[in-house]
């Protein structure tokens, strides 16, 4: 009877132990590769396309199935890339200010139509209708009729609330909530007022709201003064060749895009959002306040094809609060794509599925990332799989042998000889701008200098009136031109700034502390 007794004891210690042990590597991934040739596919990618380093996981019912690092953290160095290697997630962190607004609304504190200007009171737009009117809901949907306009805060050296203020002298360019237009100063906006309405600071909210009960450990908001080691260095590239880049300092804009996480603590995040506000059996947020933030707001785009062209998988793009809301292949589909200086990341979710996947890669541009996700949400809805990887490499080297064709036939992008007509001192002063700041041309050691914000670098003449500038930090990728307005008589008046499609006339200070008042001068 006793040894009976003790059986039947130690079995239930087995079967508790082994109850313990599920629970503990619950959330943790298995050593085995969810679909067959996923490893070597994503491998083999990472090298045809030179890539330095990438991680990814794969969640799938509340369990992440499959996590792993391919590469390296930098360019020319052996140390290997692996599931907890931070990387700069851009514009992904879009959803986890969302995120954060709707927990504020759950406690009462907020509301997705609040007002802008009953959290942030000396908030402004330009467009009186926009001013009047604009809310929370508006801020998180790209709808409040501004462009882009990046060249206010990439470099600029301004503070979140200079941006801020900047913003009413910002024109419109679309009616009020008439259309999609991406924006991510009234990202900033969002998460500054979420800041103000807890009586916080946005980073602290998002460390102790969102990254300390996911578990998200090694998640941090900004990349200054990081003290992991375990962080993937940003990469540009020419051509094939991937060179380390600096982190890019977004502090300013940072509920925009500045959080470093990495593939397990993203998986964590995918838990969460896929489990409607609850996490390991807690709820964090209210599920009608959560639901909202996949709620689609405003058509954003049509259907196509997909990642790297070819067959149509979605038929409609939305916009919800932070999160692409859209079909693929006909199931639900939540994603948001990020990329920084150096890095580009996607995070895509089949809710009805219960199935995410997170992409991180520390290198800007390129399809990569995207066509890694899609490769796996294929097999995971049984759907026919292309070498999405394979032919978008294809296209690129046959565009790129058709560029440098072409290229070889043309003459070379017409550079003066010689210097300016005018001497570098004609072009030294201050010049200002009431939304992009100031700028400050000196004349260093014989050679013409511009700073701005963070930039500072020398400008080299190019002809005209037009010098290349040259800054380490470089967001498109491409030469920087400066265009100098010079009068009749040879009187320097102001200077272009140019990103990409985004320009900016600042208007030379007169005088110490004057400037014309308006679109080019300080208010």
């Amino acid at each position: 009877m006793m040894s009976r007794l003790l059986r039947f004891r130690n079995a239930g210690s087995g079967l508790m132990l082994a109850a313990l042990l599920l629970l503990c590597t619950a959330g943790t991934a298995s050593g085995q590769e969810p679909f067959p040739g996923l490893e070597k596919y994503v491998a083999d990618a990472v090298a045809a396309w030179k890539l330095p380093g990438l991680s990814l996981a794969i969640v799938r019912n509340d369990s992440i199935i499959y996590q792993k690092g391919f590469g390296v953290l930098a360019a020319g160095t052996r140390t290997a890339v692996n599931e907890h290697t931070l990387f700069e997630i851009g514009s992904v962190t879009k959803a986890f200010t969302a995120t954060l607004v709707s927990m504020l609304v759950s406690d009462g504190k907020m509301s997705f139509d609040g007002k802008v200007a009953d959290y942030l009171p000396s908030f402004r737009l330009a467009d009186p209708v926009a001013n009047a009117e604009v809310t929370m809901r508006d801020l998180m949907t790209h709808r409040t009729g501004l462009g882009r306009a990046e060249l206010v805060w990439i470099g600029s050296g301004a503070t979140r609330e200079q941006l801020l203020h900047r913003m009413r002298f910002l024109e419109p360019q679309s009616p009020f909530r008439s259309r999609y237009s991406y924006q991510n100063v009234m990202f900033l906006a969002a998460g500054e007022a979420a800041a103000k309405a807890a009586n916080s600071t946005w980073d602290r909210e998002i460390a102790q709201r969102i990254f300390t009960p996911l578990h998200m450990t090694s998640s941090v908001t900004s990349s200054q003064g990081l003290t992991n080691r375990n962080v993937a260095a940003p990469h540009g590239v020419i051509r094939d060749s991937a060179y380390v880049k600096p982190h890019s300092n977004m502090d300013n804009i940072a509920p925009a895009g500045s959080i470093l996480s990495s593939a397990h603590d993203m998986a964590q995040w995918l838990r969460f959002q896929m489990s409607d506000g609850v996490f390991e059996g807690k709820r964090l947020v209210s599920s009608a306040a959560f639901r909202e933030t996949h709620t689609p707001q405003i058509l954003s785009g049509g259907g196509g094809a997909g990642a790297g062209g070819g067959e149509r998988v979605t038929l409609f793009n939305t916009y919800a609060f932070g999160w692409q809301v859209q079909d693929y292949r006909g199931q639900l589909m939540w994603t948001h794509g990020g990329g920084t200086d150096g890095s580009s990341s996607v995070v895509g979710m089949l809710p009805d599925q219960k199935f995410g996947v997170v992409v991180l890669t520390n290198v800007y541009g390129g399809s990569m990332h995207g066509l890694i996700m899609r490769w796996i949400l294929d097999h995971q809805l049984k759907a026919p799989v292309r070498d999405l990887a394979g032919e978008a490499r294809t296209r690129m080297l046959a565009q790129r042998a058709r560029a440098d064709s072409s290229a070889a036939s043309q003459p070379p992008t017409h550079k003066a000889a010689g210097q300016p007509s005018l001497a570098p001192s004609a072009f030294a002063g201050v010049y200002v701008d009431s939304l992009y700041g100031e700028a400050t041309v000196t004349v260093e050691s014989g050679k013409i200098m511009l700073r701005r914000g963070e930039w500072f670098g020398p400008l080299e003449y190019w002809n005209g009136t037009n010098f290349r500038w040259t800054v380490p930090y470089n967001p498109v990728g491409q030469p920087q031109y400066i265009k100098f307005d010079v009068t009749a008589d040879d009187r320097v008046t102001g200077l272009y700034l140019t990103l990409g499609a985004d320009q900016a006339l600042l208007r030379r200070r007169t005088a110490p502390g004057q400037g014309p008042r308006g679109p080019g001068g300080d208010r």
